[in-house]
């Protein structure tokens, strides 16, 4: 991520870049700031993506990566907190993506808001830190989009089976200690990992991470378990997420 315009405006926000400059993403200067994890996991999803739902879109960094690398994908973002969805949408008109993505502020747990059985993808960077693990952040857009707060994991996968086609994909980054605890909630939905990918900081790390492709059981034989992806190489950005960020290795 790069920042092209480090000027604050009235509501204190900045103007950020990602794949160098062809994905523009607007965000608050203090409080939630996208992280390295949405281009991992846009990174790791294979397009074609179609129809896509992104649970909890922040201000949109990981669905602005879709739709740039998929000029075909179309999709929709849910954001319970107004600010980072006005900011979201305000990023939607200055990328040109207004015929292909729509940002709706509000809980996507609420009846009849996702509609059943559309969406090819359902992508998300979620919440991944439960309750009474870790010290809530004192700002609370960060505490919300990192803590359990307002969604808890099994809420959110709830929400993604029921978005999903019967031959859709859910993808999302987690952290690697609940790994067990994610397949056995993708269990409890009817889901199970068709793809997995552990995240390590270096090369021989103990992974931090870990990206999946689920899909319904009885589509799933056996899942298929990727080469780790390293972070870092010789104390800078691996040749691999380097082009994942759109730079030259």
């Amino acid at each position: 991520m790069t920042v092209a315009d480090d000027a604050r405006e009235p509501d204190d926000v900045t103007h950020d870049t990602l794949l160098r400059g062809r994905v523009k993403l607007i965000q608050p200067a203090r409080g939630f700031r996208s992280s390295l994890d949405p281009v991992l996991l846009a990174g790791f999803i294979q397009a074609p993506y179609r129809h896509f739902l992104d649970i909890g879109c922040g201000t949109g960094a990981l669905s602005f990566l879709l739709l740039a690398r998929d000029q075909t994908a179309t999709g929709l973002g849910v954001e319970i907190q107004p600010r980072l969805a006005g900011l979201a949408a305000r990023s939607v008109q200055a990328n040109g993506f207004g015929a292909r993505f729509a940002v709706v502020a509000a809980d996507a747990r609420q009846a009849g808001l996702v509609p059943a059985a559309a969406f090819d993808l359902v992508a998300s960077n979620p919440p991944f830190r439960p309750l009474g693990k870790g010290v809530l952040p004192p700002q609370a857009e960060r505490s919300l989009a990192h803590h359990e707060v307002a969604l808890t994991l099994g809420e959110w996968l709830r929400v993604a089976e029921v978005a999903l086609r019967p031959e859709g994909r859910l993808a999302a980054i987690y952290p690697a200690d609940r790994l067990d605890e994610m397949r056995a909630a993708l269990t409890a939905c009817g889901l199970a990992m068709a793809r997995l990918r552990m995240v390590q900081a270096q090369a021989g790390a103990r992974a931090s991470r870990f990206c999946f492709e689920a899909r319904r059981s009885a589509l799933v034989a056996e899942a298929q378990t990727e080469a780790p992806l390293v972070v870092h190489e010789q104390g800078k950005y691996s040749a691999e997420v380097r082009a994942m960020l759109g730079e030259e290795s």
